[in-house]
């Protein structure tokens, strides 16, 4: 009994403990290895002093090491993506040609409001006259509160006789709004002239109808459909001959003749967001379009949509696509589209219905009764942030946070315009397209504007969005910070698992059954 005590205790005491191999290798490993400063550490003829000040030293190097990689993680996180300018001098023809959209500063006619109301069923108590005149008040529906004073009376009164005819706050709308070819009375694109009912459509936008060139809200259309142009100069876009008609004047938003132009991306929907001109009358404009593009790189989809912090079209009804009920129809996802469809949100979330600027899906649109609930919640509404007053009581936190949810787009074309005008001739005419001193089969210039839309160069501006840091540039980083305070290299991994765990795995397990065969 007393003989194998003694050899259990023996080979207890034999037996190599965990501790003592760790600090075996660790001093070899300091030894051996080729991370600077190291050695010093494990040199036992060397002071005490000495070899902790080398521990302070390869330790404070490593703490150095650690926190430069951190903030460039931290770096790499904050800025995922890097947008550069790509090229000075991207060819005009790789542009879709902006859509134009037409807006008479008058938004009633005189003419078609009369004959409107001429035909209008009305109770007896009430004139023709009155009824014409108090027809301006429609203007309410496109900036609520625009009279100043209290109309609710009135604006019941008017939306009883517009529901006892039958009819719809659109239905009116069309009757007293200008149509295309009235509104535009001759069309020339890229030098061919053309009738204008071939180019224009009646549109809705934030101005209410208006007349739109190349603008698409149907999802047959791909924008390798849409108009493109391969030259630059006035007579290379599209000329309109404008009729903006002042003797028809009823009611316009501004005190002003004349027209408002938008500017915009062809599937963008018309709001404040697009690029705006006022054209004069008796006045010729130039508008000249300097096209930008945006474009991200095929490796911009393998990072996280909340990383990125953008979102691509065909991605759009994956992410948006059954997380609320839609209240307009677009043809794409853009991130002004986005926008149009909270602010329609928060109007029908607020007041029950959607103004009828908006192309509507299937939700009941605002008549006059509702106008004094669309004032009220205007701030709500027409703002940068649907949804929030204009005073943006935000936090830090909310301010990270995108307005609805809505996402910029990860590829876009942008549209800064320039502009410049002179005065029309009174003594010319024009005839088909062309200025004559002959007053037959021609139209006085005098009451009319022309206006040239056209691409100002043959080249654009393109700018890439890319990954700002791969794998690859996170690797030779870290690596070179590494290198640079420590020494340190990929082999110095191979180095540490050989040391510290197939060592010791040697060491604790192989080796003392060799040693205990031997023995036997």
């Amino acid at each position: 009994m007393k003989k194998i005590k003694a050899q259990t205790l023996k080979a207890t005491i034999e037996e190599p403990k965990l501790w003592n191999i760790l600090k075996r290798q660790a001093a070899e490993f300091c030894r051996e290895t080729g991370l600077h400063g190291y050695r010093y550490i494990s040199q036992t003829q060397r002071s005490k002093t000495e070899r902790i000040t080398w521990v302070l030293v390869v330790f404070s190097s490593l703490c150095c090491a650690i926190i430069l990689m951190k903030m460039t993680w931290n770096y790499y996180a904050a800025h995922p993506t890097l947008t550069v300018i790509e090229s000075t001098h991207h060819g005009i023809w790789n542009y879709p040609f902006p859509a134009i959209t037409v807006c008479n500063i008058n938004r009633l006619s005189y003419n078609l409001t009369k004959e409107f109301v001429d035909n209008l069923k009305i109770p007896s108590n009430i004139s023709r006259q009155f009824l014409l005149q108090e027809m301006k008040l429609l203007n309410e529906l496109i900036v609520p509160g625009v009279f100043g004073y209290d109309v609710k009376k009135n604006l019941t009164r008017l939306q009883d006789i517009i529901d006892d005819n039958n009819l719809s706050i659109l239905d009116v709308m069309k009757a007293i709004t200008k149509n295309c070819s009235s509104l535009l009375m001759s069309c020339k694109w890229r030098g061919k002239l053309g009738p204008c009912d071939k180019h224009f459509k009646q549109s809705l936008s934030r101005d209410g109808l208006c007349c739109s060139f190349n603008y698409y809200t149907s999802p047959t259309i791909t924008p390798n459909k849409i108009h493109k142009t391969a030259a630059c100069g006035y007579d290379t876009g599209m000329t309109l001959f404008l009729n903006p008609e002042p003797n028809d004047y009823h009611a316009s938003l501004i005190g002003s003749f004349g027209m408002k132009i938008m500017i915009h991306y062809s599937f963008d929907y018309p709001d404040y967001n697009a690029e705006v001109q006022l054209i004069r009358l008796n006045s010729q404009h130039f508008m000249s379009v300097n096209p930008a593009e945006m474009y991200s790189k095929p490796e911009v989809r393998n990072l996280a949509i909340s990383t990125r912090k953008c979102i691509f079209n065909d991605e759009a009804d994956h992410v948006y696509g059954h997380a609320v009920e839609r209240n307009l129809s677009f043809t794409s996802y853009t991130y002004h589209n986005c926008l149009a469809e909270c602010r329609a949100t928060v109007a029908r979330a607020k007041c029950g219905c959607i103004p009828f600027y908006f192309p509507q899906n299937s939700s009941r649109m605002c008549n006059l009764r509702d106008i004094q609930c669309l004032h009220k919640y205007n701030s709500f509404i027409d703002t940068s942030w649907p949804g929030f007053t204009t005073n943006l009581p935000f936090t830090v936190a909310d301010i990270k946070q995108s307005p609805c949810g809505c996402l910029p787009d990860c590829s876009l074309y942008r549209y800064p315009i320039e502009n410049s005008f002179g005065q029309l001739d009174y003594s010319v005419y024009y005839n088909n397209g062309s200025y004559t001193k002959n007053p037959s089969n021609a139209i006085s210039i005098q009451n009319h504007s022309v206006l040239h839309v056209f691409f100002n160069d043959l080249v654009g501006f393109q700018y890439r969005r890319s990954v700002n840091y791969t794998w690859r540039n996170l690797f030779a980083s870290f690596g070179g910070l590494l290198g640079l305070f420590a020494g340190f290299s990929l082999v110095c991994i191979f180095e540490f698992l050989y040391f510290f765990v197939i060592r010791v795995i040697i060491d604790t397990y192989i080796s003392p059954t060799k040693h205990n065969n031997v023995q036997h």
